[in-house]
Parts: structure tokens; C-alpha cells; sequence
């Protein structure tokens, strides 16, 4: 799964949480706070354990923040100049890449952050005063858009090795894979460019929405749940709910998204597995329901009824169990491992960023 969030190297096994048993709450581990500050949340989580958010310092400034695995916080200060940080993806080595954004909304900057917490500038392409950054990969490789001039947006990649940035063409870029394929979306064009940099039409056209190492892109095809193979050959996965779509896959094929009825009823959480197969999350009761990230190895956060839960192989779901007993809960990512990260309610009711951490089965 890449859409803005991975940059993870290969796993060997795709084994993961949820042996017998894990259907018991798990509690989280509370990461605590910028010094002197009284808030903050996890927004991803690396399968080294790693985590990058938000924290507010002792003024009340918001900061990134990344924790590493022992818990120990790291201060991310935004670019010279701009006043808050918009995390997005920190990889296997503890890299935050993410944006530098003026309080206002009048621009951004995207930013890398290395081992000492020191901003590094992503820079647009030459013309564009703005710059935002959606993704990265296991090489180093990020894509997002250049902006804020009165020519189109343009989708650029970074290579946070050599400091070089290239314009791939008109879009914005939000998703890339290891090998460099690239999912862009502007203005309702969608754009699908190949690890040589070649357009690759999506036949039936449609909205992408991820892709794995593999090329596969998933998204949808007018009201249907939709794959394309790396060539742009298009293949409908459901045509049995009158609406469908596909939002994440992971590398072992497991495909990630929602289904409706049409008649006013509400979504019902789907997947698909490596064959095709659908299988329909029940919701007797009408409760809303949220897909949020999915992992590589079968899992994926959802939210039901205002709980979040993981829903793993063997379609088991297990809970996260709140800070305290009364605490509102929102998990925001799940690395390849079973650990999530979110944030929970303390009793002050400021945010606490935590970290999940479900059993797994097999040695990693």
C-alpha cells in the first residue's frame, strides 16, 4: 500500500497480528508529550516501531514530533518561516519526510527530516514558489506536486539521495511504488506513469486510488470497485452492489474498500483477496464505519460505531482498547507488524500520541 503513507522496505514473511485470542482489547502505550507540552498525536508508524506526528511545545506551538521505537520524542520544527508541519510518511531508518505550512494556508514547503531533526527543504521546480510532498519509497524516491503559480500544477518526484527534483508533467502526484510508478490526480484527470516515466492509459478510465510494487493499481471504474494490471488492463472486482470502490491494496493482494446498496442504507467495509474474492464486513445495526490505512500482510484500521478495531486474516477484529475508560480514540496508521499509532483523550482532555501494539505470530 502506498498511497502517502509507505515507505517501508520489503518484508520477507506476511505473517501478522491476530493469533487466537487477540480479540481481547489491546492497550495502548502512551507516548507522551513535547517537554512542557500538553498535546499530541501519531499520524504513521514504521514497521521498525517508529513514529512521526504532531506535538505542541511549552508555548503551544505545534511541532513534529517523531518517537522512536522506545518511545524517547524527537522535536521536527517546520522550514524558517512557516509555522506548523503536516506529517506524512518516516521510513524504515527513522526519515520523516512531510510539509512545512504557513498557519494561513498561503503555502507550504515539503520538508525532509533526518537523524537530527534538522528541516531540509524539498524544493519545487524552478518557477513555482510552493512545493507538497504526498509519498516516498523504500529508495528514497518521493512524489507529490509543485504549485502557486498561475500554470498548472506539476508532479514532481524527489530523490532525497542525490537532492535532485523533476517535473513528471501536469497533476499532482500522491502515491509511488519502489520501482517508480507514479498515480497522479488533478483538476478530475487522473494519470498513471510507469517506472520509466511513460503515461499508461487506464482502459475504461476511472479514478485510481493506490498501487503495490507490482504496477496493480486499484481505484474505480465509473460506480465499481476497480483493478488495473501494470499494462492499464482494467478489471471489475464487483458489479453486485450498485456501488463500489477500491482505496488501498497491499503487497500481498489483499484489496481494501466500501460498498453501498444505494438505497440510503450505510457503507458496509469490503476487501478483496489475491483471487477476486469479496468479503463484506456485516452492519446489522446501521453503525458508520470508516476505512482507514491498510498494511502490507492482511490487516487494516477500521473504525465502527466510534470503536477502532483491526481487521486481520480470518477475518477477526480486534479492538483497540482507549487510554482510559472514557477517552474518544482516533487510530490513524497500522504498520507490516500489527502496530497502530493515533491518539487518545487524557483526562485533561488534551490528545496523547500512542502506539498499539497487537501480538504477531513468526519471527520478525
Amino acid at each position: 500500500m502506498f498511497r502517502g503513507v509507505l515507505a517501508a522496505a520489503a518484508v520477507a514473511l506476511v505473517l501478522t497480528a491476530v493469533p487466537a485470542g487477540a480479540d481481547e482489547p489491546v492497550a495502548p502505550v502512551d507516548l507522551g508529550t513535547l517537554p512542557g507540552g500538553l498535546t499530541s498525536y501519531g499520524d504513521r508508524v514504521s514497521n521498525s516501531g517508529m513514529v512521526f506526528g504532531t506535538a505542541f511545545d511549552k508555548a503551544n506551538n505545534p511541532r513534529g514530533a517523531r518517537w522512536d521505537a522506545a518511545g524517547r520524542i524527537t522535536e521536527l520544527p517546520p522550514q524558517p518561516g512557516y509555522d506548523t508541519v503536516d506529517p506524512v510518511a518516516i521510513t524504515e531508518d527513522g526519515v520523516a519526510i512531510g510539509n512545512s505550512v504557513i498557519a494561513d494556508g498561503s503555502g507550504r514547503r515539503a520538508t525532509l527530516w533526518g537523524a537530527s531533526g534538522v528541516p531540509v527543504d524539498l524544493p519545487p521546480v524552478p518557477g513555482y514558489p510552493s512545493s507538497t510532498v504526498a509519498a516516498i519509497n523504500a529508495h528514497g524516491i518521493a512524489v507529490g506536486y509543485s504549485y502557486g503559480t498561475s500554470a498548472p500544477d506539476t508532479a514532481v518526484e524527489w530523490d532525497t539521495a542525490r537532492g535532485t527534483v523533476t517535473a513528471l508533467g501536469q497533476g499532482r502526484g500522491f502515491a509511488i511504488n519502489d520501482a517508480g510508478a507514479v498515480l497522479s490526480a488533478y483538476q478530475g484527470e487522473s494519470k498513471y506513469w510507469d517506472p520509466a516515466g511513460n503515461l499508461v492509459p487506464l482502459e475504461g478510465g476511472g479514478t485510481p486510488a493506490d498501487l503495490d510494487n507490482a504496477g496493480t493499481v486499484v481505484g474505480s471504474s465509473g460506480s465499481h470497485a476497480a483493478r488495473w494490471d501494470a499494462a492499464g488492463h482494467l478489471t471489475v472486482l464487483d458489479t453486485t452492489w450498485k456501488f463500489s470502490t477500491a482505496e488501498e491494496i497491499g503487497e500481498d493482494g489483499t484489496i481494501y474498500g466500501t460498498v453501498e446498496a444505494g438505497d440510503g442504507s450505510p457503507r458496509n467495509l469490503a476487501r478483496w483477496d489475491p483471487a477476486g474474492q469479496l468479503t463484506v464486513h456485516p452492519n446489522p445495526d446501521g453503525e458508520w464505519n470508516r476505512l482507514g490505512a491498510a498494511n502490507n500482510t492482511g490487516s487494516a484500521l477500521v473504525e465502527i460505531g466510534g470503536r477502532d478495531l483491526v481487521w486481520g486474516p480470518g477475518d477477526r477484529l480486534t479492538e483497540l482498547r482507549p487510554l482510559t475508560e472514557y477517552a474518544w480514540c482516533r487510530a490513524e496508521d497500522i504498520n507490516d507488524r500489527g502496530a497502530v499509532t493515533g491518539a487518545c483523550t487524557v483526562l485533561t482532555r488534551n490528545l496523547h500520541a500512542l502506539r498499539w501494539d497487537l501480538p504477531v505470530v513468526g519471527s520478525w
